[in-house]
């Protein structure tokens, strides 16, 4: 596969994966007010963005971050002849997507509040400033291992 039709691939899939993250960081939240009880606080524009149509525009430049940095440090261009389709470089960026990077960065509490400030479903002074923050701290992170940081072969190792 060539880098051209890699990054074509990347941005196709581009709204699908955007919207998981944002759904991912919306439950996290969620279940951490209601681990905390917090009933009582307005989080009607939260919730009811995951039933209504979503604008992702604010979250595309922090995705196609995401992308450019995947393929520098990732992407091979060389093809494994004896493969399987899991083996194919737009599998591996999707499951590195989903089951690496999103787990990875759901763990951090000011990235999952900043995805749903850039979004305008919690409070915040200025939207434009959360995405500047995920952009920074998506630039300039250490991206994670291409494996999940948990997989089920490693269950049996002790």
């Amino acid at each position: 596969m060539h880098i051209d039709d890699f990054r074509r691939v990347q941005r196709s899939g581009a709204a699908q994966n955007i919207h998981w993250l944002f759904m991912s960081c919306r439950r996290r939240f969620l279940d951490a007010a209601r681990l905390l009880e917090l009933n009582d606080l307005d989080f009607h524009k939260l919730i009811s963005s995951g039933f209504d149509t979503v604008d992702l525009s604010p979250l595309m430049s922090m995705y196609g971050v995401l992308c450019d940095r995947y393929a520098e440090q990732f992407f091979t261009p060389q093809e494994d002849l004896f493969g399987s389709p899991a083996d194919a470089q737009d599998s591996k960026w999707n499951a590195y997507f989903h089951h690496v990077l999103i787990p990875h960065l759901i763990q951090e509490d000011e990235f999952v509040r900043n995805i749903l400030r850039a979004m305008m479903v919690i409070p915040c002074k200025n939207s434009q400033f959360s995405s500047l923050a995920l952009l920074n701290h998506l630039s300039e992170m250490t991206l994670p291992e291409t494996r999940p940081l948990w997989a089920p072969e490693e269950a049996f190792r002790y």
